[in-house]
């Protein structure tokens, strides 16, 4: 399963809904691709976050499972933000770690870059 961390964010693909509501349905991944019209292999690569959730799976699921579809692109829509703010806190904290050597107090006493005490901001 594809979950992507940070400090501050966890992105979990809507997969991981979906296979919980497999369990809940007692459906095989096998029977939820004969029934969606896709193959097992995309079935799989779904729940384990490989492949977007795409509308019309997500209508497929509607049908299918009985859960509203705009309820599946949610979950992906958060999904996908959730990754970007993963990746660009995790870019701010590699910059972070790559800055602390140059001794950013000394180069703000410079008057070369503004005084700050936020790591955050020293690297933006």
């Amino acid at each position: 399963m594809k979950i992507y961390r940070s400090k501050t964010f966890t992105a979990v693909p809507p997969g991981m809904t979906i296979k919980e509501v497999l369990e809940d349905h007692h459906m095989t991944q096998k029977e939820l691709a004969a029934r969606l019209g896709l193959s097992e292999k995309h079935i799989s690569k779904l729940i384990n976050g490989e492949v977007p959730l795409t509308q019309d799976v997500a209508i497929r699921l509607e049908r299918v499972l009985d859960i509203e579809a705009s309820f599946w692109n949610g979950l992906e829509a958060a999904y996908r933000e959730a990754i970007l703010k993963v990746e660009y806190e995790n870019s701010i904290d590699e910059e972070i770690n790559f800055a602390k050597p140059f001794g950013y107090a000394k180069l703000a006493r410079l008057g070369i870059v503004p005084e700050t005490k936020k790591a955050a901001e020293q690297v933006n």
